[in-house]
């Protein structure tokens, strides 16, 4: 048993797909399948349930779902402690990130990673979910972390951070005192909104559509959460942004939706080109518990 075989295991499991982990371990189906059989050997029973597309867990692969997650983790933690230790450690890694993980939930972990790895130059660019995957696409960084859940061929994509979807209205708006709002509400409401480009856009944008059938105009927009904030601190009627980014102005009333509207910040990287690179993602990993 290897790490691969173990990271092929999870890919069908939490993909549930042969052809869909194929695509994000970026290796053929038979490839998978192989690794799949030598594990089944191993173990001396089937993981998956046979005829099902092999993303259906037997009890024993139930089983052995959980010990390679624990397994995994210990790997990487083992890993990034072993790296810690090393004080040679240089390089440059860049981060494209879109708005809200670039200005509020990288800053503070990426203090802490120079603090451990001096040696080590850290860029962040922040733009859209759209325009940071595909700076990873065409190697312009080594990581992206992006506010939806999608990945590229021969990279991985895994949840990083959890966020909440709010309205926020200026505190004199009609709906200020509402303890939370559907998508319905947002029918007569004129929003400022981020770019066609943003995670955030295209969560709330699909929601809104799935609902009601019609996208939304957005007329004012901005390449940055904070903008919209400050638009409609400044009497813009309405928007829907991060609870990351609403919660630091206090001129603007927070609504949350019923039902609640939730999304993950993915951290989506390929194979590591330098050690400073994969010690970076090992660290983020390691500090978000994943």
């Amino acid at each position: 048993m290897d790490l691969k075989e173990l990271e092929t295991f999870i890919a069908i499991t939490e993909k549930g797909s042969i052809s869909a982990a194929a695509v994000t371990l970026g290796i053929s189906q038979p490839a998978v399948s192989k690794r799949v059989a030598r594990l089944e050997d191993e173990m001396g029973a089937e993981l998956f349930v046979k005829g099902h597309r092999h993303s259906d867990l037997t009890a024993e692969g139930e089983i052995f779902y959980k010990t390679a997650l624990r397994m995994l983790d210990m790997h990487k933690k083992t890993k990034l402690q072993i790296a810690e230790l090393s004080q040679d450690l240089f390089g440059t890694v860049t981060i494209s990130a879109s708005s809200i993980p670039g200005d509020f939930i990288l800053p503070g972990l990426l203090v802490e990673f120079a603090e451990l790895h001096s040696g080590v130059s850290v860029h962040v660019n922040t733009t859209d979910s759209q325009t940071a995957l595909k700076a990873l696409s065409d190697k312009e960084s080594d990581l992206a972390v992006i506010g939806v859940d999608r990945s590229l061929p021969g990279y991985t994509s895994v949840p990083f951070f959890e966020d909440e979807l709010v309205l926020i209205v200026p505190k004199t708006h009609p709906l200020a005192g509402r303890s939370s709002v559907e998508m319905d509400d947002l029918t007569n409401l004129k929003l400022v909104g981020r770019g066609s480009g943003s995670g955030t856009r295209q969560v709330w944008e699909r929601q809104y559509k799935n609902r009601l059938g019609a996208m939304k105009d957005i007329e004012l927009q901005f390449g940055h959460a904070i903008g919209v904030v400050n638009a409609v601190a400044n009497g813009g009627e309405a928007g829907v942004i991060s609870r990351f980014a609403a919660e630091t102005n206090p001129n603007v009333a927070i609504i949350p939706f019923k039902p609640s509207l939730h999304r993950s910040f993915h951290l989506v990287y390929g194979m590591a080109s330098t050690k400073a690179v994969d010690v970076l993602i090992s660290f983020l990993l390691n500090r978000t518990g994943r």
